[in-house]
């Protein structure tokens, strides 16, 4: 595990550069260098063709490439797309449920370059509960007009993983290991929130009535874990992804 505290730059985004070709070709026929019949002509016809090469060619953004291959096909011919939605557990305690998809085929899909944020603001955290993968950064931020602290554990073993202030401006970075966080303020003790780290390609969080949807699943056979604060309401299952698919999570089986 890693940490580094950093402060938040907002300044102005890149813009992506013009790339314009611009030819100065001396195409003016108003005042022709000879006053010739045959050196007009061919005067005319340069400026055409200037024109017709300056259109075409035109100024316009530098195309970018990104490194990272969105939605990279997995091995064994499987097809990328599916839309899976269906139902789990409910809000229980004020945190929604969480599903994780893992497909059986190993799938390379790039951790986010962004890091996840949970904020503080209106006395809350936000999200409640927060999805980050193994390798990918979590922002925590305060946008609240006074001071916060923020206090993670493991929720496995109760070790405080870390416990430091967070100012009005600025966020706090950190690098977890697969598993699930309890985060507090022990500023504010109503303050609560909960955070799992994946290695799982594929995770949503669930609205306050236990619905999801899912899209651009890989087919074919996955394991499903459910998490829920209810230890009672937590699942894993294997399910056969073929095409669109509506799963039953809102019980162990």
């Amino acid at each position: 595990m890693s940490s580094r505290n950093v402060s938040r730059w907002d300044g102005v985004r890149d813009v992506p550069p013009l790339q314009c070709n611009v030819a100065l070709m001396g195409t003016s026929t108003e005042h022709p260098p000879f006053d010739l019949p045959g050196n007009r002509i061919f005067s005319v016809i340069l400026s055409l063709v200037g024109a017709v090469w300056l259109f075409s060619v035109g100024c316009g953004p530098v195309s970018e490439t990104s490194e990272e291959p969105v939605n990279p096909p997995p091995t064994g011919g499987l097809v990328q797309g599916v839309v899976v939605s269906g139902l789990a557990p409910p809000v229980t305690g004020g945190f929604r449920s969480v599903i994780l998809f893992e497909p059986d085929v190993p799938l390379a899909a790039p951790v986010p370059a962004d890091p996840a944020t949970m904020d503080q603001f209106g006395l809350a955290f936000i999200p409640e509960v927060l999805v980050a993968r193994v390798g990918q950064e979590v922002a925590f931020t305060n946008g609240d007009a006074e001071l916060h602290n923020v206090h993670v554990r493991s929720s496995a073993s109760s070790k405080t993983i870390f416990n430091i202030a967070t100012p009005i401006a600025g966020e706090y970075l950190h690098m977890f290991d697969a598993g699930t966080y309890t985060v507090s303020c022990d500023v504010h003790p109503a303050m609560a929130a909960y955070i799992v780290v994946t290695e799982a390609p594929y995770g949503v969080v669930a609205d306050r009535d236990g619905r999801f949807e899912l899209a651009g699943i890989s087919a074919g056979r996955h394991t499903v874990r459910v998490w829920s604060v209810d230890t009672e309401r937590q699942s894993e299952r294997v399910v056969d992804i073929v095409g669109k698919t509506d799963l039953d999570l809102s019980a162990p089986e």
